[in-house]
């Protein structure tokens, strides 16, 4: 049977678009209806909506999926290409949304400001290392830094997934040293600073691996509906409040029925999420994570947020899209291509492979 290195990934465009407005959907409730009482605001609609934040761990799947696909198929890429792509689609557009963030609100008194001598922590990826940085600046942003941890540590899951007489069980392992490491965390209380950091996540990515290895043979039926039903088991799980148990564990559930919904979709394409405006909504949506909270942040600092929920979102949609489609267009898309132009060290051509 012919391995999946390059899955129908139309759909998995069309899932992160969805994700990523969601992301942006909570974000914006967070800043206007969320902090009023209002007419027809409930107890269960902020619940609802306060689980959009669970989108966040599909990004963490997705990537573990499309990014150990070609280690899950029995082949070893490129590693200079390897380096060079992860660098070229991530930098350059996390770069300049740093920079604008950045001017945006230094000197400006507002909370999260950070000082100049700060920047280089964001340059480099690492401000979830310092309590003064640590969720500063554009807060969205401390999940890439702990991406960018996962990309320099893969090659080396991979070559345990190559040796491995069954790679699963690599997963297994990965997943149960990062329980360890969260249960250990959550019972001696360590601090936000080792918490927000690649241990912690490392299950979740790891889902994203499994899902590779199981997608190189075709899924049971009613997979990506026993997945669906998982995520929405966490959601309701964490909206009531988990106590020890849910702060050790975390998202590891929801990661898990993403992982089964991203190998039903590998081999089943989805219409809707892969239709044209969705896919387009996909490949936009690294900006558009990167820049909802700098248009946030100019709102309020202008003191032109509606306190609405709706007309805030409104305003806050289209020109998000507008400044991630000219990131897209002209920064993140160039350098992607520049990165696909590193030659390989081998004659042989590596396999094609997915974008994260």
């Amino acid at each position: 049977m012919a391995r999946i290195t390059r899955p129908r990934y139309e759909s998995f465009d069309g899932m992160r678009g969805l994700a990523c407005v969601l992301i942006v959907c909570l974000h914006v409730w967070m800043y206007t209806d969320a902090n009023w009482p209002r007419p027809g605001r409930t107890d269960l609609l902020d619940r609802v909506v306060g689980e959009f934040r669970v989108s966040l761990m599909f990004f963490f799947v997705l990537s573990g999926f499309l990014l150990a696909l070609p280690w899950a198929a029995g082949r070893t890429p490129d590693l200079r290409r390897y380096a060079a792509r992860r660098f070229a689609r991530v930098a350059p557009g996390y770069w300049l949304a740093l920079a604008a963030s950045f001017l945006l609100l230094y000197g400006t008194g507002h909370g999260r400001a950070i000082e100049l001598q700060d920047l280089p922590k964001f340059v480099f990826f690492i401000p979830n290392l310092f309590e003064e940085t640590r969720n500063q600046l554009d807060p969205p942003m401390w999940s890439l830094h702990v991406e960018v941890s996962f990309y320099i540590v893969l090659p080396l899951i991979g070559l345990a997934l190559l040796k491995a007489r069954r790679p699963l069980t690599v997963c297994a392992l990965l997943i149960g040293a990062g329980l360890v490491w969260t249960t250990i965390g959550t019972l001696e209380a360590w601090p936000p600073e080792t918490m927000w950091t690649l241990p912690t996540y490392i299950g979740v990515l790891t889902c994203g691996i499994g899902a590779a290895v199981l997608a190189q043979r075709p899924p049971p039926r009613f997979v990506g509906t026993a997945g669906v039903l998982i995520v929405i088991a966490n959601s309701v799980w964490h909206s009531e409040g988990t106590g020890t148990v849910g702060h050790a564990v975390g998202d590891l559930p929801a990661a898990i029925g993403f992982a089964l919904i991203l190998w039903a979709m590998a081999y089943r394409e989805s219409r809707v999420l892969a239709s044209k405006p969705m896919v387009w909504t996909g490949t936009v949506s690294y900006g558009v994570y990167l820049w909802h909270m700098p248009v946030l942040y100019w709102f309020g600092l202008q003191e032109r947020l509606p306190e609405r929920f709706v007309p805030a979102i409104l305003w806050i949609l289209p020109i998000t899209f507008a400044l991630a489609a000219l990131s897209w267009y002209f920064v993140e898309k160039p350098a992607m291509r520049l990165g696909n132009r590193v030659p390989s060290r081998s004659p042989r051509r590596s396999p094609r492979t997915a974008e994260s």
